[in-house]
């Protein structure tokens, strides 16, 4: 394998080494090579497919400053610290049948030479005695595959656990110890070996050749990085989903239901014990086509009165349940 040299070391965005995966595959691949690196972050990273209100608490990263980004390839949701090795394997196609294994079966053989024993399990899971040490995701298109994933060295699975589960208090609490027992940290097993020297193993033991970006790659690579850093990546290009705010406010139990796609509504409908005046239909219309932001929420209640649909409903309550479930600033 070849080691690419990229000099983004200490930088914990994942923005540049997606940029980097892309730039590898889709222009410097070549038949018969395959290219290894590894990398850093810090943040909660949810799959290309998935909806990140269902995967992460927002509250809880909102608190600990912890961001949130989406990758490329599909999969789970991962929390990853720097005390967490990232890497990248990219190669061209061997046949149409991927397996995670063919790739991984490097990083067990790599680790055995350290006398640790590691497993290959279920799709795409490495276990140290019977417990995850590492996930993976993938993609393939027409110029070869990637494939990347975490590696636990000495990652903060309290943090992790609290980061990327539903804000239920008692879950949580439960949580915390339920993924101890299902998940592992590798530092305790290495014989001091440090962060730093486990990375230097895996290049020396993986890889034969060296691949330098130059300064002209590493420009064009930062350049493509915005995409991911972009807002409208992290969480516009979401699946469609629905989004649902439910909560008793004075004028009755009000729960909004509001259809996304593309960051846009396409359907957003007020249902509760409420008592209507006149019909909500021109109200809830006003939203349709829009994206669901404090600004667009602010405008329609700068221009229109709920107070006019429903019964002794407090408006600033009902505004409060809508930017309650908003997810970025504009």
């Amino acid at each position: 394998m070849i080691l690419v040299r990229h000099h983004n070391e200490g930088n914990l965005k994942p923005y540049f080494y997606f940029a980097l995966e892309e730039y590898i595959l889709n222009e410097k691949l070549k038949e018969g090579e395959t290219y290894f690196f590894t990398w850093e972050i810090h943040g909660v990273v949810i799959g290309k497919n998935q909806v990140i209100e269902n995967e992460v608490n927002l509250n809880f990263l909102k608190e600990n400053s912890i961001d949130v980004y989406r990758r490329p390839t599909g999969g789970g949701c991962v929390y990853a610290d720097h005390r967490n090795t990232m890497f990248s394997i990219i190669t061209k196609k061997q046949n149409n049948n991927f397996s995670f294994k063919t790739y991984l079966s490097k990083i067990i053989d790599s680790m055995k030479l350290l006398n640790i024993n590691i497993e290959f399990s279920g799709r795409n899971d490495l276990l140290f005695e019977g417990k995850k040490i590492s996930g993976n995701a993938f993609l393939q298109n027409k110029y070869g595959m990637l494939m990347h994933g975490t590696f636990l060295y000495d990652c903060d699975l309290e943090t992790m656990v609290r980061a990327i589960t539903p804000s239920d208090e008692k879950l949580v609490s439960k949580g915390v110890n339920s993924v101890r027992s299902r998940v592992t940290n590798l530092k305790p097993y290495l014989n001091n070996m440090t962060q730093e020297q486990l990375i230097k193993h895996f290049e020396n033991t993986m890889t034969n050749q060296t691949y330098e970006l130059n300064e002209e790659e590493i420009k064009k690579v930062k350049e493509m990085a915005k995409k991911y850093e972009s807002k409208e990546w992290i969480y516009k290009k979401q699946p469609p989903h629905t989004k649902t705010l439910k909560r008793r406010i004075t004028g009755g139990l009000i729960e909004v239901m509001i259809d996304l796609h593309d960051g846009l509504i396409d359907n957003f409908k007020i249902l509760g014990d409420y008592f209507d005046t006149k019909p909500l239909e021109q109200f809830e219309n006003l939203f349709i086509g829009k994206e669901f932001t404090k600004k667009v929420i602010d405008d329609i209640f700068d221009r229109d009165e709920i107070t006019d649909y429903i019964l002794d409903v407090n408006k600033e309550e009902f505004r409060q349940l809508l930017l309650d479930g908003v997810i970025v600033d504009e």
